[in-house]
């Protein structure tokens, strides 16, 4: 009875009276529902979808309203006699999840609806149980939950678990007792080779294998966001990372020390190299398997994502006979896959294309390709050298790393050839200051520079649950939308089916930023003129910026505003930004106006001053981590006499905990810790969202090339606070002063 009553009060009601929303914005979204696919949405949809409450929040109360068990972000584990009760059509379809059969012949199942009693009866019916008792989740979580039960040949791979886990209780961590267990048990090979077959077929680009501290996860990425598809068991994570060393050719005794290999992975129906990576972390080693497929299918120059003017401006660059055009974003951007389309439609029988890649990822029809070998000395300068003795029209260096590859770059532009590369820079105006710190004289750079690209890579909406959408508040402010942007009624999202893997996104799109050297661009470069100048003489020309071209996508239904905001970087607003629309110029001198400062009535009689008492700064908080007291007790003092707050502690573990409880400003760690060293705990920082960005100091490395490891391994800076300690601690206070 007491479900009952609970249940006829409307959602909105509880929102109201938990005060999550307000009267006025119920209002609102009882007068915003709209109609997809001929099904009017939920008002819980509606309220979550225009930003006044998370849909986890609106899941909660739902499962309160019913008097149900609530599910957050820990989901129950599955069993598989459970998944198999149930077809993962029927699964999909409902987005309802089985979970376990209790004793009296109840199915416990997750779902996001528990008032859809058509999807519940086809469900229980299907099983063949008594009832169903529903566990209430987000339908994001839902989403999650269906990967993890209906993994491809999903029923196999926990049995192949179960088996692994059982022989696993019997081997210790000796070297030569884990290669006898991998080469003798035949589970673990099964389980190594379903996880990269799995992979292929769900066009992952990555397979991450994560030790913690009870379990071990493997994420896949897809269309460049990352993905969990199954947790095993802590005792699985040695035999599994082992057989997958094999593979690669590693070193399986060896984890303490990162390892890089490559291999090539042969199945039925396809052909695969991987790229694989090791890096010992708090709990084990953490492994990265880049997967390169052979024969894929090459991006054609009109499949890029370009309009039909970029697609005009930059064909009158590459089919130029000679000329230099760069690429520039970061790791995956998508900059080799643009530039094989370039290659693509120039190769034909009259001219000779050469790439020098690093490696080479696929094979182009009709190129002639090579990749470098530092270890006999075939660097990216010594094969250009070579290169252009080989009478190139076209020369492709996968990258420009230093000054002697940049000159001979440049200098081929000059003489007769089309020079493609990649740069390593944040927008493309960033490329011409790049190759000046390189040494590259300006005249150089403005004498062969035709034109640079900057790269991003978007994931599409997925067109089989593409609906409408309104912006959100949090998109309005950050990607600064006009009055008529708001009102445009052609924004899109996705709300997450079985095709996308209920993501919302299928396939990927390339937002670009075009910059092409004009005489303006040219002055600019000659007259040696600041990047913000560059880029102002690029806007006149008609550049568009990287996050510009992301909304012209989103508003042409291709990908959605959050994925523009979550892969674009902020366009600086520029005073006098001659390029600005006049709509924009508009909205800028409005905003401004808006912002003057209002006249305060003064007071009939003269008011006495009153005295404020000074704002005392919280003092920042250091985290100091070092097995050596007498070398700890030094550093703090040292600290604690600029006025900083220090927490001293002598291992990793402490270290953790003392970073998550105090929210440390900053830490110093020991690159000599005893449980722990410095460079797998700044890795698991930097893995944290809450210490993303923590200034990580590692002390005292052994060396140059730990000092070099340590800041792959996202630390700061490598300091000496033995010899240097004033400098470590100017270091500190220099980047302690932009912490809020």
């Amino acid at each position: 009875m007491t479900q009952e009553r609970r249940s006829k009060k409307p959602i909105g009601e509880w929102l109201v009276a938990e005060e999550l929303i307000s009267q006025g914005e119920l209002l609102e979204a009882l007068a915003s529902r709209m109609v997809i696919d001929g099904k009017r949405e939920r008002l819980g949809e509606t309220i979550a979808r225009l930003g006044f409450v998370e849909m986890q929040d609106v899941s909660r109360i739902v499962a309160k309203q019913f008097g149900l068990e609530f599910a957050g972000t820990t989901l129950p584990e599955p069993h598989a006699s459970a998944r198999d009760t149930v077809p993962e059509s029927l699964a999909r379809r409902h987005g309802i999840v089985p979970v376990w059969t209790e004793q009296d012949g109840t199915l416990v199942v997750l779902t996001a609806d528990p008032t859809d009693i058509v999807a519940m009866d086809d469900v229980r019916l299907s099983a063949g149980a008594r009832r169903l008792r529903p566990i209430v989740t987000s339908p994001d979580r839902i989403g999650d939950a269906l990967k993890r039960v209906y993994l491809s040949d999903g029923s196999r791979t926990g049995a192949l678990l179960d088996q692994i886990s059982t022989d696993s209780e019997s081997v210790d961590d000796d070297a030569d007792d884990i290669v006898d267990s991998v080469e003798e048990r035949a589970p673990v090979i099964r389980l190594a080779e379903q996880i990269i077959h799995d992979a292929l077929h769900g066009n992952a680009s990555d397979i991450h294998v994560e030790p913690g501290k009870t379990s071990s996860r493997v994420r896949y990425r897809i269309d460049g966001v990352l993905q969990e598809v199954m947790q095993i068991p802590k005792n699985v994570h040695g035999p599994l990372i082992s057989r997958l060393k094999l593979i690669a050719s590693l070193d399986i005794a060896e984890r303490r020390r990162p390892q890089d290999g490559r291999s090539t992975y042969r199945s039925k129906d396809s052909e695969v190299d991987l790229r694989v990576s090791t890096l010992p972390l708090l709990y084990g080693e953490k492994m990265v398997m880049r997967l390169l497929r052979k024969g894929a299918e090459q991006l054609q120059l009109d499949e890029v994502g370009l309009s039909d003017e970029q697609h005009a401006n930059v064909l009158a660059h590459i089919e130029r006979p000679q000329g230099l055009c760069l690429l520039t974003g970061p790791t995956g951007a998508g900059k080799t896959s643009t530039l094989y389309a370039f290659l693509s439609h120039l190769s034909d029988d009259e001219h000779n294309l050469i790439t020098i890649e690093d490696p080479v990822e696929y094979e182009l029809p009709g190129v002639n390709q090579t990749q470098v070998n530092a270890r006999i000395g075939f660097t990216f300068s010594s094969a250009l050298k070579t290169v252009l003795r080989q009478d190139p029209d076209v020369v492709m260096v996968g990258e420009i790393r230093d000054l002697e590859t940049a000159e001979l770059a440049l200098q081929a532009s000059l003489t007769g050839h089309m020079v493609f590369s990649t740069l390593h820079t944040n927008d493309a105006p960033g490329a011409v200051t790049r190759l000046a710190d390189l040494g590259i004289p300006d005249y150089l750079i403005a004498s062969s520079l035709t034109m640079v690209v900057a790269q991003r890579l978007g994931r599409r909406v997925c067109s089989s649950c593409v609906g409408p959408h309104t912006p959100t508040q949090r998109e309005i402010d950050r990607l600064r939308l006009t009055p008529e942007d708001i009102a445009y009624n052609g924004w899109v999202t996705g709300h997450g089916c079985a095709a996308c893997g209920h993501t919302g996104y299928k396939g990927r799109i390339a937002f670009m930023e075009i910059l092409t050297v004009d005489k303006g661009v040219k002055n600019a470069m000659m007259a040696k003129a600041e990047e913000a100048e560059i880029r102002r003489a690029a806007r006149r020309a008609g550049l568009v910026s990287l996050r510009e071209d992301g909304l012209v996508k989103a508003r042409d239904g291709i990908t959605t505003l959050e994925e523009v905001l979550r892969t674009t970087p902020t366009d600086a607003v520029e005073e006098h930004d001659e390029h600005v629309a006049a709509l924009a110029a508009a909205q800028l001198a409005a905003q401004a106006a808006a912002q003057q400062p209002v006249p305060i009535p003064q007071p009939q009689a003269p008011a006495q001053p009153v005295a404020l008492a000074p704002v005392r700064e919280e003092p920042k908080r250091v985290v100091v981590a070092d097995p050596d007291e007498e070398h700890r007790v030094g550093v703090a003092a040292a600290l604690r006499d600029k006025d900083y707050e220090v927490v001293e502690v002598g291992s990793g573990e402490d270290a953790l905990d003392a970073v998550a409880r105090t929210r440390a400003d900053a830490v110093f760690v020991s690159a000599e810790l005893e449980d722990v060293d410095g460079y797998a705990l700044t890795h698991e920082l930097r893995g944290r969202q809450v210490t993303v960005d923590t200034p990580v100091f590692v002390m005292n490395p052994a060396d140059e090339d730990a000092r070099l490891d340590a800041v792959r391994a996202g630390a700061t800076d490598a300091v000496s606070t033995r010899t240097t300690p004033r400098n470590a601690l100017n270091r500190l206070e220099e980047l302690l002063e932009h912490v809020d």
